[in-house]
Parts: structure tokens; sequence; C-alpha cells
């Protein structure tokens, strides 16, 4: 409930050394953040009365360590506040330039978003040209990222979004094969008339029902891949985690589900980032941004996430 956050109002009155001052230039609002404000979850949960996390990219304004200087364009948990004071060390420099803004860092360059996409759909997925696959959860950051690297690696793509407008954003601005309305029912037997020869890789963001619906429809001769990146249906109720009905057809059709951390693949960071620059770069890779602000808006945007009102990285600005 929005009722259960504040803002607060502090001043940084020095800068320690190995530390500096960031201004908070865009921050990501991703399904992770969730599960830190409850127990049970992935991630460490935050203390009450605390700021709450996430990850951002800014702009060093006053620095009491020789590897940054003011200017600097950083990456970092710079969380939900409008200036940030942060160890060097946990800060990574990034280089905007013509073509790339400072918010892609947060978007199809971020770690939560683009990257995660890359790890999930190829280091973990090994998506090949000519395969099937399905993503669901389309229309969000990840999924939007996954859409267009699965094109661009070959694939025939299909994406699972809520809605008509949704739908049209998958199929007309980032380039998917097809599109399904999970909110016209029947998802199983919409998968199954794109798809009838089933599906080879599956890019789940959701779980839950829609889970089942893909494992029912993996390719039967074999070599299907459901590459498990997050829940986003099962977020708001950790209590009533429910896994799913149909894991048996893992064995029947001799498939595999896979699931990662992003973190564990840090060694290939910087081959993802140099394959989605370029995609960027030669307009191959768009990310729409849906923008709250200022910084008072962040518990808005936060509960955006899981309603299902945004369309592609939702992000805000300070």
């Amino acid at each position: 409930m929005l009722s259960d956050f504040g803002v607060a109002t502090e001043t940084i009155d020095r800068v320690p050394e190995g530390h500096a001052v960031v201004k908070v230039d865009t921050l990501s609002i991703d399904a992770w953040i969730r599960t830190t404000l409850s127990d049970g979850g992935l991630h460490e949960t935050g203390d009450l009365g605390s700021t709450i996390r996430a990850f951002g990219v800014g702009r060093v304004v006053e620095s009491n360590d020789a590897s940054l200087n003011e200017g600097d364009w950083v990456y970092g948990l710079l969380s939900a506040q409008t200036h940030a004071l942060m160890p060097a060390k946990a800060l990574t420099k990034v280089s905007p330039q013509p073509g790339i803004a400072p918010s892609a860092f947060v978007g199809p360059l971020g770690i939560t978003t683009g990257i995660t996409a890359w790890v999930g759909l190829i280091a973990v997925g090994n998506v090949q040209a000519g395969e099937v696959v399905l993503v669901s959860g389309a229309a969000g950051a990840v999924g939007s990222c996954v859409v267009q690297l699965a094109k661009a690696r070959g694939a025939r793509v299909i994406g699972i979004a809520g809605g008509p407008e949704k739908c049209a954003y998958l199929v007309n601005e980032i380039g998917a094969d097809a599109a399904i309305d999970y909110k016209t029912g029947d998802v199983g037997g919409q998968i199954r008339a794109l798809a009838p020869d089933g599906i080879d890789v599956f890019f789940d963001n959701v779980g839950g029902e829609i889970l089942d619906a893909a494992l029912d429809n993996l390719r039967e001769t074999g070599g299907s891949r459901v590459v498990i990146c997050g829940a986003s249906y099962q977020y708001q109720n950790f209590e009533d985690v429910r896994g799913p009905k149909l894991h048996l057809r893992l064995a029947e059709r001799n498939a595999a589900m896979l699931g990662f951390v992003v973190s564990h693949h840090a060694a290939r960071f910087g081959e993802a980032m140099a394959e989605i620059s370029a995609l960027i770069l030669e307009s191959r890779m768009h990310l729409r941004e849906h923008v709250v602000a200022p910084i008072d808006r962040f518990p808005d945007a936060l509960l955006m996430l899981f309603d299902g009102s945004h369309i592609g990285n939702l992000v805000v600005r300070p």
C-alpha cells in the first residue's frame, strides 16, 4: 500500500574518503525490488525505515576517490533517492555516446534488464536460428529485450502480454512474429495455433498458469528448454507460491527447465554488452521507456510494475 512508504529529507555534510556523491538520473523499477519488501525472497529483506534499493545511473557531482571525477557517469545500487553517497568501489563507470543514452544503462544495457535477457536467452537458453521462442511478460523490460535478441539471432518469436495495446507493441514496435493476449483466455490453445510443432525455448518472466500452458506445448521431439527468469505472478503473495502442475511434460518430451541468477554469469557481461550495443547502434534494439517522476512517486511506480499498466522499461526520474 502507498501508505507503507514515506519520503525523508537528509543532508550530505561531507564525503568520506573513498566515496562519491552521485546525482541520480534514472532508476530502474524491477520485479526483484518487491522481493526485498517481504521475507522469503531471493534477495535480502530491507530493514523498516531504510531506503528502498534500486539500480540506477547517475552523474558524479562530488568525489573523494581518485578513480572517479566530477561529471563521470556511473551505474550502481543508487536506490530510491535524488542523490546517493556511495563507496567508489560500488560504482561502475559507464560511457554514454551518440546513439546510446545514459538511461540505456538501466535499459537494454542494464544488468537487471537487457543483460538479464541476454544471459537467460543466450548463455542459459542457447537459442539457435530457426527455433521457436515463446516469451511471457514480453511487453516488459526484460521480455522486450528477449524478443529483440531472439529475432536478431534468427528465431521465430511469439510474445505473451496482456491487452491489445501491448500485443500491438510486440508485433509492430519490437518485431515479434506473433503475440498472444493472455486476457482473452485459453493461452495454451493460442500457443498451439501459432506453434503447432511446439516451442523450442520458453523464456518465463511470469510463472503460474502461463508456465503450465507453455510446458504443455513444448516440442514433442525433445530438446526444448524452459528458462526461468522470474515469476512476477507470485511476487505479491509469497505465502501462496505454487509450482507448475504439468512439470512431467519435461520428462515426457525430453526437455529441460533451467533457472539462473544473472550475477553468476558476470564473466560474459562484456560479450552481452558488445552485442546489445551493436544492436542499438544498428537500430535493431529499442526499449520504450515509461517514465514516472519525481522521486516521491517511486512507490507508485513500484506498484505499477504489477498492475500491468506500463509497457517497456518502467523507470523513475528523480
